[in-house]
């Protein structure tokens, strides 16, 4: 079982161990921690770009031209997805930026027309083995923020071996609750609105 530990922190009253020093301590206590990882690979100069236009490429049937705009300028890409449009949102790697596998970003030009960055899919992120198209990113992600942060990617993640005997830990909750009793910390559980029912309506007159 794999947990986020910005997720665990959401049910514990305090802070918690040093990643590394938290699987120790759960495996100590019969909870075999088998990897600590990243939840995403590094992503630097990839930010959330805005289309704000899309039109076709003069000299090329099945690419796109698009103007980007970054938060603080609009830029211009070439783009060969075929779902890009105006008014999405999605990763934009500017010039400089590394993705995983090692390419940098650099300013191009492709068939005659100048490119000063690229839009991305998941896969060319490391994010997913969508490559199909754009990563589509929500409407209400704020434009020009990192990635990183949009998405709540800087996390590391547990993966925890749990035997037949420990279903109670086949949760969020459950594995909260061991980190609590480790760390002499509270379980708390994330701060939820309550659910009201809706306000009575006087009865119709006869």
């Amino acid at each position: 079982m794999r947990i986020s530990l910005q997720w665990l922190g959401e049910w514990i009253g305090g802070p918690l161990p040093a990643p590394k020093d938290l699987a120790a301590r759960l495996t100590m206590a019969g909870l075999e921690i088998e990897g600590v990882e990243a939840a995403a690979p590094p992503l630097p100069g990839v930010i959330v770009g805005e289309i704000v236009e899309r039109v076709k490429h003069p000299n090329a049937d099945t690419l796109s031209v698009c103007q980007v705009n970054t938060g603080s300028e609009t830029v211009q890409i070439v783009c060969g997805a075929p779902n890009a449009r105006a008014g999405m949102k999605a990763p934009l790697a500017t010039v400089g930026a590394k993705l995983p596998g090692g390419m940098e970003i650099q300013k191009a030009k492709l068939r005659g027309v100048e490119s000063f960055g690229m839009l991305c899919s998941g896969r060319e992120l490391a994010l997913s083995e969508e490559s199909g198209g754009l990563l589509e990113l929500p409407a209400d992600t704020s434009t020009g923020a990192t990635l990183t942060d949009a998405l709540g990617l800087d996390d590391t993640i547990l993966d925890v071996n749990l035997t037949p005997n420990r279903g109670d830990c086949m949760s969020v909750l459950g594995i909260a609750r061991e980190v609590a009793a480790l760390t002499g910390q509270a379980l708390t559980g994330p701060a939820l609105a309550p659910c009201l029912p809706p306000p009575m309506r006087p009865s119709p007159s006869n």
